[in-house]
Parts: C-alpha cells; structure tokens; sequence
C-alpha cells in the first residue's frame, strides 16, 4: 500500500480570501506580528498499486478533480510505503 498527500494551495499573486479573513481577525485579537497567513488543504490517498503507478493516479485526481489550475498549485508527495 501506497500512502500519498497532495496538499493545494492558491498560485502566488491570487488572492486567498479565507486566509486574507483569518489574518486580519488575528489582528483583531491581538496577534499583529503575524506577516502573512496561508490556507492549504491537504488530501491523503491510500492506494494499492505500486509507488510509480499511485503518483501518476494521484497526479491525475490532482489536475482532472481537485483543482483550478488557474488558481491553484499542488504538490504531491509519498508518505508511505509498505
């Protein structure tokens, strides 16, 4: 078994509306040394198939269903492998 996460996250340049929300309701409470706030999600896939054939499965979940390439990046990477 294959463990995979792909985490996804806004392109550099486009805007985050959650993470530009959360930062400036963390200014509010006090937290102002904060310089910039992210939201990523991240997913964890379990596969049966072998390392090589899981990373092109989950490039391919990657690009055709969780994300806008417009906006968003992704990034994949093998967390296990037994």
């Amino acid at each position: 078994m294959v463990r995979i996460r792909i985490e996804i996250s806004y392109l550099e340049g486009v805007e985050d509306p959650e993470a530009s929300t959360l930062h400036h309701n963390l200014g509010v409470l006090g937290y102002d040394t904060i310089e910039g706030t992210r939201i990523m999600k991240i997913y964890e896939f379990m596969f049966s198939e072998d390392a090589h054939t899981a990373m092109g499965m989950a490039k391919s979940i990657a690009e055709n269903l969780l994300i806008n390439p417009v906006i968003n990046k992704y990034e994949i990477t093998i967390i296990g492998d037994e």
